[in-house]
């Protein structure tokens, strides 16, 4: 965010299993700039750019082809913050913004 301005917003399917807590996601849009300037990564284009950036590893790639997608197992929620620990075991907070 820069202030109050998204300055990254990602697209994408996901799924939620409320029985186990698991939040599936994959994403196939990334704008940057309030939309300014956009990609269409396509499913799966996400873990590609992650393991040729560096970002992420060639193993995504594998999985993604697969059909496997990433995941984050959600800790807690409320009206203001959502915590959950990811698929590489990375903590990520969000907060609850209005839509632009």
């Amino acid at each position: 965010f820069l202030g109050d301005w998204a300055a990254v917003r990602f697209f994408g399917p996901m799924e939620f299993d409320a029985g186990n807590r698991k939040l599936t996601f994959d994403f196939t849009r990334i704008e940057l700039f309030g939309g300014a300037l956009g990609f269409d990564l396509g499913q799966g284009g996400a873990a590609e750019i992650g393991a040729a950036t560096g970002l992420g590893s060639e193993n995504n790639v594998k999985l993604a082809e697969s059909g496997k997608k990433p995941f984050f197992n959600w800790i807690d929620c409320d009206d203001v913050i959502a915590t959950a620990r990811g698929g590489g075991g990375g903590l990520a907070l969000w907060t609850r913004t209005e839509e632009p």
